[in-house]
């Protein structure tokens, strides 16, 4: 069994929403990758998420000057009082990697990227997230909740009316239902997720804290854990 001590780290911790999502799926591969930079193995990424994410970014900043109801989620967007958020400076620092906060709790920074933010009627703002898939979406995965409540408590922090609410566009295929002129036209599908801030922040501080641990033991379900055990004995 490996018994190892983090680096020290004279600058201060950051974490992201991803990352801290790691933490909760497997504290030893999150202290692996933060403390060592020892990531778990990946293969060859597709370029195709990467540029539907930047399409979408350019169509949601044509629309956001023009009503702030893009065609393809207009009667969505109508029917839950809502609307692109109209504030570009507020959109490219929710855009920047320094979107986040500092905890002086923990003593590090809890920070990500935003895709974009809608405006409802009451007044508030609250995240919205693209998410492309190659078949019609199922409920939510727990990360998706996650991920939107640390972007929930980011909105928060920074002094932004918001609600712990965020919803997700889903852009997918339906190959079964699909329109022969237009076969590679996206399905949009907008859904509701609810958002904890508060949970977000005590798991982002106990993520800080095992960071200043030793290394956590190997996780039980983790797969790259076993991996890892297999080849060192």
């Amino acid at each position: 069994m490996l018994t190892i001590m983090p680096k020290k780290n004279d600058g201060k911790i950051k974490i992201s929403p991803s990352s801290l999502a790691l933490y909760r799926d497997c504290p030893r591969c999150f202290w692996l990758q933060m403390n060592e930079g020892v990531k778990r193995p990946s293969g060859p990424m597709s370029t195709l998420p990467n540029g539907v994410d930047y399409t979408l970014k350019n169509y949601f900043d044509h629309w956001r000057k023009d009503g702030g109801h893009p065609p393809l989620l207009h009667d969505k967007l109508k029917k839950i009082g809502a609307r692109l958020l109209d504030d570009e400076a507020k959109i490219a620092k929710f855009r920047s990697r320094s979107f986040g906060i500092f905890d002086e709790t923990a003593g590090a920074y809890f920070q990500g990227m935003l895709d974009d933010a809608l405006e409802l009627d009451s007044g508030a703002t609250i995240p919205l997230d693209n998410k492309t898939k190659g078949f019609p979406p199922g409920d939510p995965h727990p990360s998706y909740a996650y991920q939107m409540s640390a972007y929930t408590l980011f909105l928060r922090e920074n002094g932004i009316k918001t609600e712990n609410t965020a919803y997700l566009v889903y852009w997918y295929f339906d190959h079964k239902n699909m329109d022969l002129d237009h076969p590679l036209a996206f399905n949009v599908s907008l859904i509701k997720v609810n958002t904890d801030p508060d949970g977000a922040l005590k798991t982002f501080r106990e993520a800080v804290e095992t960071l200043k641990e030793p290394l956590p033991p190997p996780g039980k379900t983790c797969a790259f854990c076993a991996y890892r055990e297999a080849i060192q004995d």
